[in-house]
């Protein structure tokens, strides 16, 4: 889209919930506009009148290009969280090629379709890909919050938003509370604006409950989708499976829903689907997320998920306890989060008896270790085979913790956590949420990262957040009165299939031919002993390897998928 006289143009992914009220400042400043309602037209007129302190009033997530012929210049710039993906490469001779998806890059020509042998180790360790790196050579991604400006082969590049903790709220969790709940609503009349039928993720969850129950308030047509997984015969995991209360939800709150049931061995008919369209491999084991996408783009194009409201609301306090940045509950401990099972296995989880050490070198080695949670790098010298380790001499796994605890603008531990946290992992969650909902052309909105109810909950003290081992305090006192009290009072629990008893059984003899010894030596990047054991392991019941099995499936199929390694 251009500006009324062609020398200022747009090209726009996303969407801007706070169109309208910049559009009536713009017509006021005399800007004249050609559509009534339409966000895209927003910013071409903000970038003519604002230039760069345009994103900075942007609330809603976005990828965009502008070209502006006036100066010959070309603006890239990216939403707060990176909600939106958005992948350059900087060109020889000093041009750019940037797009939605890596696959555009390569179809430029421009662009070699090479493995990036640092990204993969990236993703080994961290099972996710931090800052700007990306498993394919020579493609970065652009950071969130990020906005450059090239001109005549030069690059000018500004960050122009970060996150801060002011904690300057005053009042009771009561009152904040109320607060709170009165933003969120607002956030849900902003979001759920389209001009096409929006529904809802529904996982149980007391984050996609109240998403889902905030809309249905507001527009009765709001309809939940479920994903359940078949637990025949399932003896480890059966508790991640959260039908019981999204079925509450649905009974209580009496909002129409639609469930769907996954398989045991659905993953050998999605997995390559999957990792197609995520290109770059994340965290968890997102497969359900591809297949529920896939049933609620049937119906709509739009829906809203409760992904982001763990990381600023405190929501991930195992890690905190694990850490000893907050002290652990008096009461018996919550079923365990990913967060949780990771620090047990590297043997830093407090017992809840015992009061943590407050020492800023204990925590930071104990969080090092959270992080570090797929490959140490102990274990990488194992499981890695000397030809592939010889290409990535000078890795170095703290770099990216350095850079993102050294960047964060709080000496609190507390607040160190919930940075790295927005910056990497929440930052993992949405890439894989929003490619694999457009992978079936389905637009998947945030409301829980809405930038007014961000920045109010930055600034409300820590008490508020987590109490006694509690996590998300003031969340839960928030949506109280709109959730039923089953979910209010229920301990956290991550989303996602009971894999571990699945691999055991229904998935066995698929996992050992995709991981067989001839393909594993084939590719040359992992070791075979190294591999073989993780899987007898796991099939014998000694271990539970369901994360290693998962990242090994995952880079094995992504080889295939693209043609690297053999």
């Amino acid at each position: 889209m251009a500006n009324e006289t062609g020398d200022v143009v747009v090209v726009f992914n996303g969407e801007i919930y706070n169109h309208r009220e910049l559009r009536k400042e713009l017509s006021a400043k005399g800007h004249r506009f050609t559509t009534d309602h339409a966000d895209t037209e927003v910013l071409v007129h903000g970038w003519e009148e604002w230039g760069y302190s345009l994103f900075s009033r942007l609330n809603g997530m976005f990828a965009l290009a502008i070209r502006d012929l006036r100066d010959e210049s070309l603006v890239l710039a990216r939403d707060r969280y990176g909600i939106k993906p958005l992948y350059w490469s900087r060109l020889a001779g000093g041009g750019l090629a940037f797009g939605s998806e890596i696959r555009a890059l390569h179809a430029s020509g421009r662009t070699a379709l090479a493995p990036d042998p640092y990204g993969i180790m990236e993703y080994f360790a961290f099972q996710n890909l931090w800052f700007e790196r990306t498993m394919f050579a020579g493609v970065e991604q652009f950071p969130p919050a990020t906005v450059i400006r090239w001109q005549g082969g030069r690059l000018e590049q500004r960050t122009y938003w970060d996150i801060s903790f002011p904690r300057t709220r005053r009042g009771s969790t009561k009152d904040l509370a109320t607060e709170h709940r009165t933003l969120l609503l607002d956030v849900l009349r902003r979001q759920i604006a389209a001009d096409v039928p929006v529904k809802a993720y529904l996982s149980g969850g007391i984050d996609s409950t109240a998403i889902t129950v905030g809309a249905h308030m507001l527009d009765k047509s709001v309809q939940a989708y479920s994903c359940i997984f078949d637990l025949s015969g399932v003896t480890d995991g059966a508790d991640a499976d959260e039908r019981e209360y999204s079925r509450l939800v649905e009974s209580v709150c009496g909002i129409s829903r639609i469930e769907l049931e996954l398989a045991q061995d659905t993953m050998r008919n999605t997995l390559d689907a999957y990792v197609g369209a995520l290109e770059d491999l994340r965290m968890g084991m997102g497969y359900p997320v591809y297949l529920i996408a896939q049933r609620v783009a049937r119906d709509a194009k739009v829906v809203l998920s409760g992904t982001g409201g763990d990381e600023f609301h405190g929501g991930y306090v195992g890690r905190y306890i694990a850490t000893g940045a907050v002290p652990p509950a008096d009461a018996a401990p919550a079923p365990p989060s990913l967060f949780e099972w990771v620090a047990s296995l590297l043997g830093i989880m407090h017992s809840s008896k015992r009061t943590p050490s407050w020492d800023d070198t204990d925590i930071e080695a104990r969080y090092r270790g959270i992080l570090n949670s797929i490959l140490k790098p102990d274990m990488a010298q194992e499981a890695l085979t000397p030809e592939f380790r010889a290409t990535v001499p000078d890795f170095d796994i703290n770099a990216n913790i350095d850079r993102a605890l050294l960047s964060c603008p709080s000496k609190d531990w507390r607040d160190r956590i919930l940075y790295v946290d927005m910056k990497t992992y929440l930052h993992g969650l949405l890439v894989l949420e929003d490619k694999l909902s457009m992978a079936h052309s389905l637009e998947t909105r945030v409301p829980l990262l809405d930038n007014a109810l961000v920045d109010f909950v930055l600034d409300v003290p820590w008490e508020h957040l987590i109490n006694n081992g509690v996590g998300k305090v003031l969340f839960r006192e928030s949506v109280r009165p709109w959730v039923p009290e089953q979910i209010y009072s229920k301990p956290k629990m991550g989303f996602g299939p009971p894999d571990a008893s699945w691999y055991r059984h229904a998935l066995r003899d698929w996992i050992s031919q995709r991981l067989s010894s001839s393909k594993i030596r084939r590719r040359g990047v992992l070791d075979d002993g190294f591999v073989q054991r993780t899987l007898a392991e796991h099939f014998s019941g000694q271990r539970n390897n369901t994360y290693l099995i998962w990242t090994f499936l995952n880079f094995e199929t992504w080889c295939d998928h693209f043609g690297f390694y053999g």
